[in-house]
């Protein structure tokens, strides 16, 4: 490189001559690309850990909603369930079921399978009320242990809690490893 070159550079460093983007800017380009030639080194990346995932069926028979969210009385609910993450973070919602309109007493009697990660230790199975011209009022939450689904199933019914221990709501359902 010729000390007229690197007179050159400095002068479009400090934006004189158009700067970067003018006529003489690609002398700073080629100078980055030259630096990134020597300074870049190919480390190996640690493998990612392969997490696999397993599908279970989940049979949900009918409900409770212990107060209306509605100005009608009732409730429109229906039912979410979403993994804790091993980092403790949530998941995207791995089960959602049909809405039951206006009822105190949801009967879904809906089966479907679903998918859960095999390092997931605990889902969250929340209980919502559905609106059309407002925000979704949630109902309550409830959680169930992976592992006692891993070894035996889950077959029971759940209490749903909204921040107090007074229960807002009661789904009865079962899930089983498929």
């Amino acid at each position: 490189m010729s000390i007229y070159e690197e007179i050159m550079r400095a002068q479009v460093k400090q934006g004189n001559m158009g700067g970067r983007n003018g006529p003489l800017g690609y002398l700073l380009r080629e100078t980055k690309q030259k630096e990134k030639k020597v300074v870049k080194v190919d480390t190996p990346k640690p493998p990612k850990p392969v997490v696999t995932k397993s599908p279970y069926t989940i049979n949900l028979i009918e409900g409770t909603v212990t107060n209306a969210t509605d100005n009608n009385g009732f409730s429109d609910p229906y039912l979410v369930i979403i993994a804790i993450k091993p980092d403790n973070s949530f998941s995207k919602i791995l089960f959602k079921s049909n809405v039951c309109k206006k009822t105190l007493t949801p009967t879904w009697n809906q089966v479907e399978d679903f998918f859960i990660k095999d390092n997931v230790p605990d889902i969250i199975v929340e209980l919502w009320d559905h609106d059309v011209l407002s925000k979704n009022d949630f109902i309550g939450r409830s959680i169930i242990s992976m592992n006692t689904v891993r070894s035996k199933g889950y077959d029971g019914t759940l209490e749903f809690f909204n921040g107090s221990e007074v229960v807002d709501g009661t789904v009865k359902l079962t899930i089983n490893r498929k």
